[in-house]
């Protein structure tokens, strides 16, 4: 009879695991995200506000430009080809505001932090970032989601348009929605976490 029991419950747990093991359609939400991260020059006031400008200008210009994609892939190569209309228009907006320095964009991959919205979050993990560094770059950071394309609707801080999650699958929007808490989103962070480490020890 212990011997069944025993069998019965290692049978459950081995179940749950293999349940909470993230599936590869779920792990895919670091390459169908790109984030868009803006840099200060520094964290006096007037360069706060200069990266607040910025970042309305961006997406008030660019923010548009990824809708309609179906995939990432298609959203990076747009962002690639637009990086050096980016940067001379952030140059120029920056003259503008009063700026005594320049900007430098790239589309690059970093690591991120696990990110709480509204009513979804993203794992902690490297994602591809559309990158603005203003000046120095040496000030607090902005960022967002630039696709799917959520930060159409920001003029303030606030979180990113609900209606963006639309662009993920099915798997990825149950992930990205349960709060965080679940546990296929601690497991796939812990997987992101140690190939990170991986990576940079190789």
């Amino acid at each position: 009879m212990k011997a069944f029991i025993y069998c019965i419950t290692s049978l459950l747990l081995v179940t749950l695991v293999i349940a909470a093991v993230p599936t590869e359609s779920e792990a895919a939400i670091y390459e169908d995200t790109v984030r868009l991260h803006i840099l200060a020059s520094s964290d006096k006031d007037e360069d706060q506000e200069i990266k607040l400008a910025i970042r309305d200008r961006v997406l008030e210009k660019y923010g548009t430009a990824l809708k309609g994609y179906s995939d990432a892939d298609e959203a990076e190569n747009k962002i690639g080809e637009l990086l050096k209309y980016i940067e001379s228009d952030v140059d120029v907006w920056l003259c503008e505001l009063g700026a005594d320095y320049t900007s430098t964009v790239t589309l690059g991959r970093e690591w991120y932090d696990t990110r709480e919205y509204e009513d979804f979050t993203l794992p902690k993990g490297i994602y591809t970032s559309l990158i603005i560094e203003l000046g120095e770059g040496a000030g607090k950071n902005w960022w967002c989601v630039m696709f799917p394309p959520m930060c159409l609707d920001i003029a303030t801080e606030s979180a990113p348009a609900d209606d963006a999650t639309v662009d993920y699958t099915n798997e990825e929007t149950r992930l990205i929605s349960g709060g965080g808490y679940s546990i296929k989103f601690k497991l796939l962070e812990l997987v992101s976490e140690v190939a990170s480490k991986i990576s940079k020890n190789g």
